[in-house]
């Protein structure tokens, strides 16, 4: 059966678990399987309305042990498993010090910390080794800078009072309440949001299960940014200057303009359109600098 036959794409997601050994080389976590008697990284499929960072985040600590904090997304890889498609997003991520549990022997019965030579000699599917030349590629020590639209608000026709006062419908009430498991994984240290209802409102949920206080600016808002137009591009190169994770609830007409002002133009074009309600870019620095870019979609709802 091939995908021409109708057979239903399966789709989940992984990692390439990564950590530094006592001489500071990078290690790659690799695990047997005995199901398959095959060397692997780990991965999972995507369940009922899970996001494919939530599985591969999940996948990692239930097939290593390992809770990780998440860098850039890496590669994809599609295959067949047993007649049908199989498509596998992988993320890099960095293990915590301690092995916080431990795997099914049923499901993962080894794991190994090796070197990435060793890893790639180890792993027994070609296209996870490919996934491994490309978290090289990327390299590590990155953090996150997330530009989180926020979740769908009432229309402006629908709103009579101060636009800044405008709250979110139940759709983004319910968007809001899913954002953690999408951005869990990143080891966010601090949340900055437009004064705008609509973004507090976003943001107040994840904050709230995170426990982080968060920080208000209005010049993260639609009329910080029509009033001063650097205002908000200082405000988040700061935070890549200071190399915090962080999440930035803000508005679409100001996310997408900020993103090509610090990417460059000729790298904007696979960015350049709105973001719906709850979606996010992104921004994965080094050093004060962007190398890389993610698209993350809303939550399920």
């Amino acid at each position: 059966m091939s995908k021409e036959d109708g057979a239903p794409l399966i789709q989940a997601a992984g990692a390439v678990l990564w950590r530094k050994s006592s001489e500071s080389e990078i290690e790659i976590a690799v695990i047997h399987r005995p199901r398959y008697d095959d060397w692997s990284l780990p991965k999972g499929k995507v369940e009922n309305n899970e996001s494919h960072i939530a599985t591969a985040y999940r996948e990692v600590l239930e097939e290593t042990g390992y809770t990780s904090t998440f860098g850039p997304e890496i590669g994809v890889v599609v295959y067949k498993l047993e007649g049908a498609p199989k498509e596998v997003r992988y993320w890099a991520a960095q293990a915590s010090d301690i092995q916080e549990g431990s795997p099914n022997p049923e499901e993962v019965d080894q794991l190994e910390w090796l070197s990435p030579k060793l890893a790639k000699e180890r792993l027994t599917n070609k296209d996870d080794r490919k996934i491994v030349d490309y978290f090289l590629e990327f390299g590590t020590d990155t953090f996150p800078i997330i530009l989180l639209r926020h979740a769908k608000a009432l229309k402006r026709t629908e709103w009579s009072g101060d636009d800044g006062d405008r709250p979110l419908e139940h759709k983004g009430q319910l968007q809001a309440k899913r954002l953690l498991p999408i951005y869990l994984p990143y080891g966010i240290k601090e949340v900055h949001t437009s004064d705008a209802l609509r973004c507090t409102e976003t943001v107040e949920p994840l904050t709230r299960a995170m426990e982080i206080i968060p920080i208000f600016s209005a010049d993260l808002s639609e009329y910080g940014y029509e009033k001063d137009k650097e205002v908000s591009l200082d405000y988040i190169q700061d935070l890549m200057d200071r190399g915090i994770p962080a999440i930035v609830c803000s508005h679409n007409p100001i996310i997408p303009k900020l993103v090509k002002k610090l990417v460059g133009k000729k790298y904007f074009k696979s960015m350049d359109r709105e973001l719906e309600p709850a979606q996010a870019i992104i921004l994965h620095c080094r050093t004060g600098e962007v190398i890389a870019c993610d698209w993350i979609d809303e939550p399920i709802v």
